[in-house]
């Protein structure tokens, strides 16, 4: 095989990978508007954070994968619990929590997908161990699976959701410090803060 015909291949994988991820969210926005865009922004958050942590090409593309599919167990979930623009019953969130489970039932058998599922799984772990499904703790919880948390959480303080209306930026960046050390990796947050305003481009 020539170096062309190598690179060719290279090309079509990634076209390929990405047409499967474009696929999968389309499906997602359409079970509840809004879910695609955010979970772009969510892994923009998370290659930059991965990327100024010293993460390799390798890890940041497992890490790419599992934050644009992060929710994508939600397409299992009802549609008008997702767009609830209410407190949720206690029953609602814990059918809501079963999502990052639901990811397996969701995503096709392919292999470039298979190490981004525990990052999926684990993204609503909590650093104090209070999170969700399994109550990890630490670094028990994969290293990806906490720029994702606190990606995710960054992004919808600041683009709000059907749930919560935007915070102005100083309120949301007050709010992610104060989480460092209990919801999220310290070091992370620490990071994910650092890299935020040269991406300031995604809130819109």
């Amino acid at each position: 095989m020539s170096v062309e015909e190598s690179e060719l291949l290279s090309a079509e994988e990634r076209q390929r990978r990405n047409e499967v991820i474009r696929d999968l969210l389309a499906k997602l926005d359409a079970h509840a508007p809004g879910e695609r865009a955010h979970a772009e922004r969510v892994a923009v958050y998370a290659v930059a954070t991965g990327e100024a942590m010293g993460l390799s090409d390798e890890e940041l593309l497992v890490l790419r994968y599992a934050a644009q599919l992060h929710d994508i167990g939600k397409l299992q979930i009802d549609g008008e619990l997702l767009v609830a623009d209410r407190p949720l019953e206690p029953l609602e969130r814990v059918l809501l929590e079963k999502h990052v489970h639901m990811a397996e039932e969701v995503l096709p058998v392919e292999a470039f997908l298979e190490p981004s599922l525990p990052l999926i799984k684990s993204h609503h772990e909590r650093w104090s161990g209070e999170g969700y499904p399994e109550g990890a703790s630490g670094t028990e919880i994969p290293l990806g699976a906490r720029i994702i948390g606190a990606a995710e959480a960054l992004d919808v303080m600041l683009a709000g959701a059907p749930w919560r209306k935007p915070f102005p930026e100083e309120a949301a960046i007050a709010a992610m410090k104060g989480l460092g050390g209990t919801w999220f990796d310290p070091i992370v947050v620490e990071t994910l803060l650092r890299i935020q305003p040269l991406i300031q481009p995604l809130r819109a």
